[in-house]
């Protein structure tokens, strides 16, 4: 129960909306009322963001569907043939507006069933009206819903997949690490697809966060330069990756190799202190990886002067230099995030930041 909580509390919103909805449009007598079911059920999401975001696209791609489905629903011949032509049309109307505008891909959807479940007889601009009247109705109830009970911010949301995120980069930092002290080839990894799934995932919360903010149901204090520099890490570890992909070579391996290793442990540390402190609105405590960083910076400075580079081939120096070059851009951003978060903590404002 306590593993399933979020979902728990989702499901109580989702059926009482459903009760609610269900019971409003039976007390203002709408025809087809059980469209707002259909809509409670359909927009409501796990965040207030989301939901107020799908509720608001739903209700945009409805009106722009009612309106056209309404305009051929009035003009057809009434006849099979004639209801058909008017579905084709109207369906290509609305197919190429929902590929140019992503909000309008319940147009023709809604279009199709405006013209399909017509009554006879019943005046069109009415019918237009109830599904408007009915889809709203839905729309507005999820949001209440999700605003009144358990309320879902989306800051929440942004936090818990920041730290699905950051334990996955902890995890590739690891992997990382073993490869240099083991002397052996980077295996190839799921992990990468993983985290950037779940990288995409921290930047839609956030979309729904700053939603939310916008419409003044709730706010939130994590900056847009976090998923950008969640982003820069991943890009770093990449690079790192395709280094490790051959061991480094002989000659500079025994010097340089434990020192990179030391350096991705200490990263992958800093790392789970972020994720901590993300999740306590702590400051992140760094005291030992300055010193790290500069161990594996002198050990590299000691290479280049000793003259041993000099002996390796075209491929092997880019290969180390390259290395050298991304772990020093690794460290640089994920400092960069743990700054970020030292400001969701103590509350300074967002400072402006190159993505």
């Amino acid at each position: 129960m306590t593993r399933r909580s979020s979902e728990l509390r989702q499901t109580v919103r989702v059926t009482i909306a459903v009760g609610a909805a269900y019971a409003a449009y039976k007390a203002l007598g709408l025809p087809q009322g059980y469209w707002a079911v259909f809509t409670v059920i359909i927009v409501m999401q796990g965040s207030i963001g989301g939901t107020l975001g799908a509720a608001t696209e739903r209700m945009i791609g409805t009106l722009a569907g009612a309106i056209f489905g309404g305009l051929a629903a009035a003009f057809h011949s009434n006849t099979s043939l004639g209801i058909g032509i008017a579905l084709v049309l109207v369906t290509c109307v609305t197919v190429w507006g929902a590929a140019v505008r992503p909000q309008l891909r319940v147009a023709p959807v809604t279009a199709a069933i405006m013209l399909l479940t017509e009554p006879a007889g019943a005046p069109v601009e009415q019918f237009v009206l109830d599904r408007i009247i009915e889809i709203g109705l839905g729309g507005l109830i999820g949001v209440l819903a999700t605003v009144l009970i358990f309320p879902a911010r989306s800051h929440a949301v942004v936090v818990a997949r920041s730290i699905t995120v950051l334990r996955r980069i902890q995890k590739l930092l690891l992997a990382e690490a073993e490869a240099l002290e083991r002397g052996e080839p980077l295996a190839p990894s799921l992990e990468h697809a993983a985290l950037r799934q779940a990288l995409t995932a921290v930047e839609q919360a956030l979309k729904d966060a700053d939603r939310e903010r916008a419409s003044r149901l709730a706010d939130h204090r994590i900056p847009s330069a976090i998923p950008r520099t969640l982003w820069r890490v991943r890009n770093d570890l990449v690079a790192i990756g395709n280094v490790l992909r051959e061991p480094l070579p002989a000659a500079i391996a025994s010097t340089l190799a434990p020192a990179a290793a030391a350096l991705l442990r200490a990263e992958a540390e800093l790392t789970q202190r972020c994720a901590t402190a993300l999740d306590a609105v702590t400051v992140v405590p760094r005291t030992d990886l300055p010193a790290v960083h500069l161990a594996f910076t002198e050990t590299f400075s000691g290479l280049r002067q000793s003259g041993v580079m000099r002996a390796l081939d075209f491929n092997a120096v880019g290969r180390t230099f390259g290395l050298a070059y991304t772990l020093d851009g690794l460290h640089r951003d994920l400092t960069d995030l743990a700054d970020r978060i030292d400001e969701i903590a103590t509350g300074i404002p967002e400072r402006t930041v190159n993505s």
